[in-house]
């Protein structure tokens, strides 16, 4: 069973030399799988792309981001998030951060604004099989320790507490305003996923990501709006540029 394979089935499956395993994973969360895939090849080195014959996984690279090797992974929802953040947990890569956008709940996040999680409800379905029995599941890096202000320019860096849910379809009036009166300023569809596999094995885990829209404020993704799209490509290059450094710093301090 996929659950017993052990750090050399998976190194065996993959193809990956012991010297390669990542010292962190980057995940995406998104529709394009592809072409976030292709983008983000451009920020690395030495690219090893990982998968299995039978598709298993797909759109996951390992590449070198300055000395340390770095897994990246196009994923959409709380199952391809565990399946990415599972395989590298057994291979021993010490640190996940999530990345992509989120609805905005609370007010004053606008489009494009970057907001980091201190703790994600699993509204999904994927978490429980990690943690049985957790409602919510914490962040375990601080970003602003990480992020001094100057690096965020005119964006803001929001914090708070995420609502991960798996049917983006299924958000309502209703349902956005109570996740708002229960203390959630943000939802997504992956963090919540994310962060329990990585507390299963240990992982130091964070999330950084774009609001795309403010579901409170009767927006939401099918809305086209010029000016809100500028914003969210600021954000999302801003995003990028943040989750790079970060984990070249955390590479510096395990690497050397």
């Amino acid at each position: 069973m996929l659950k017993d394979l052990t750090r050399d089935d998976w190194l065996s499956f993959l193809n990956i030399p012991e010297a390669r395993i990542p010292i962190a994973l980057i995940l995406r969360g998104t529709r394009n799988l592809k072409w976030h895939y292709q983008a983000f090849r451009q920020y690395f080195t030495n690219i090893l792309e990982v998968g299995t014959p039978n598709s298993i996984l797909e759109d996951v690279f390992i590449g070198d981001l300055g000395s340390c090797p770095v897994a990246y992974a196009s994923i959409y929802g709380a199952p391809m998030a565990s399946e990415v953040v599972h395989v590298f947990g057994v291979l021993g890569t010490p640190l996940v951060i999530q990345t992509g956008c989120c609805g905005a709940l609370a007010d004053g996040i606008a489009a494009g604004d970057l907001f980091t999680a201190t703790e994600a409800f699993c509204g999904e379905g994927a978490s429980q099989y990690y943690d049985p029995g957790g409602e919510t599941v914490t962040a375990s890096l601080i970003l602003q320790e990480w992020v001094a202000g100057e690096r965020l320019g005119d964006l803001e860096l929001h914090t708070g507490r995420i609502y991960t849910t798996s049917a983006l379809f299924a958000e309502g009036v209703e349902e956005v305003e109570a996740w708002f009166q229960e203390g959630y300023a943000a939802v997504d569809m992956e963090t919540a996923a994310t962060f329990a596999v990585a507390q299963y094995f240990g992982m130091d885990r964070a999330s950084i990501l774009f609001a795309f829209d403010n579901p409170r404020a009767k927006e939401h993704i099918l809305l086209d709006d010029a000016q809100k799209d500028e914003l969210r490509t600021a954000g999302n290059n801003r995003m990028i540029e943040l989750v790079l450094e970060i984990v070249k710093e955390y590479g510096s301090r395990k690497c050397g």
